[in-house]
C-alpha cells in the first residue's frame, strides 16, 4: 500500500469522468501487477459474462487476500468492499477503500453495519457502484467453500440488484493466509452468468445464501477438476 497516498492524492485532484478513468487505470493495473510481477499465470473463464456497467454485486468464495486484487485487476477495478473498521488505522487504507466505494464497519456494532449497508446501496442505486462480498466471512484454508453467512446476504436482499457469482482457485497458493509474500502460482477463476434480481425476489437470506454457496461450490469443483478448462479449450 506504499503507493496508496499518491493514488489518493491523484484521485482528489480529479472529478467526473477523468476521476473514474484514473481510478480504473491505476487500480486495475495494480491488481494485474500483483500477479504478473511474481510470474503468476491468471486464467479467466467466462469473461463474456461480466456486465459492461453497474450496479451489480460480485459474490465470490474466499481463498486469499489476493482475491480482492484479482477482482480489481480482472473484473472491475472500481469494485467496493466491506472491510473491518480496524483496517482504517493503516496508512490511508481507509481512504483507499472509501474512494473505491467501500465501507469500514464495526463488526461488534450492528447499527454501524446497517448504516454501512444503506450507504453502499445508495451508491449502487445513484452511482452504478459495483460491490464485491465474500460471504464465507474469512479465508478458507482447506480448499472447501464454507457456509455463506446469512448476514452477508442483507445487502443483496435490500438492494435487489443483479449478482455476479465468481469461483476463485489458486490465490491461496500465491499468498496463503498468514503470509505477507506473494509467490508465483497458477490462478484460475470463473465468472458465472449474472443472477437477475427477479430470480431471488421473495427469498429469505438463508435460501439465497445456500443457493449462491452451492452454485459457486459446484463451479469450483468443475474448475479444479479440469472440466471447465477443457471445455474452454474446445
Amino acid at each position: 500500500m506504499a503507493y496508496a497516498p499518491f493514488f489518493v492524492r491523484g484521485v482528489l485532484k480529479r472529478s467526473g469522468e477523468e476521476r473514474e478513468n484514473y481510478i480504473k487505470l491505476h487500480v486495475g493495473r495494480w491488481g494485474r501487477r500483483s500477479f504478473s510481477l511474481p510470474g503468476s499465470d491468471v486464467h479467466v473463464l467466462g469473461l463474456e459474462n461480466r456486465p459492461q456497467r453497474g450496479p451489480y454485486i460480485i459474490v465470490a468464495n474466499h481463498r486469499s487476500m489476493l482475491d480482492i486484487t484479482l477482482i480489481q485487476g480482472y473484473v472491475n477495478a472500481h469494485a467496493g468492499f466491506i472491510a473491518k473498521k480496524e483496517l482504517g488505522r493503516f496508512f490511508t487504507v481507509g481512504q483507499f477503500l472509501k474512494i473505491l466505494g467501500g465501507e469500514l464497519i464495526d463488526r461488534e456494532n450492528p447499527r454501524d453495519a446497517v448504516m454501512a449497508i444503506d450507504n453502499m446501496i445508495k451508491k449502487m442505486k445513484e452511482e452504478e457502484q459495483v460491490i464485491a462480498i465474500f460471504p464465507e466471512g474469512t479465508r478458507s484454508t482447506d480448499g472447501q467453500v464454507h457456509e455463506f453467512k446469512v448476514g452477508s446476504m442483507k445487502i443483496i436482499t435490500k438492494a435487489k440488484i443483479p449478482i455476479l457469482p465468481i469461483a476463485i482457485s489458486g490465490t491461496e497458493k500465491s499468498m496463503p493466509k498468514g503470509s505477507m509474500y506473494i509467490k508465483k502460482a497458477d490462478i484460475y477463476f470463473s465468472i458465472m452468468p449474472v443472477v437477475k434480481a427477479e430470480t431471488f425476489d421473495g427469498w429469505d437470506s438463508k435460501t439465497l445464501a445456500d443457493f449462491l454457496r452451492n452454485m459457486i461450490a459446484d463451479e469450483l469443483k468443475k474448475l479444479e477438476g479440469g472440466e471447465l478448462i477443457e471445455r474452454s479449450k474446445g
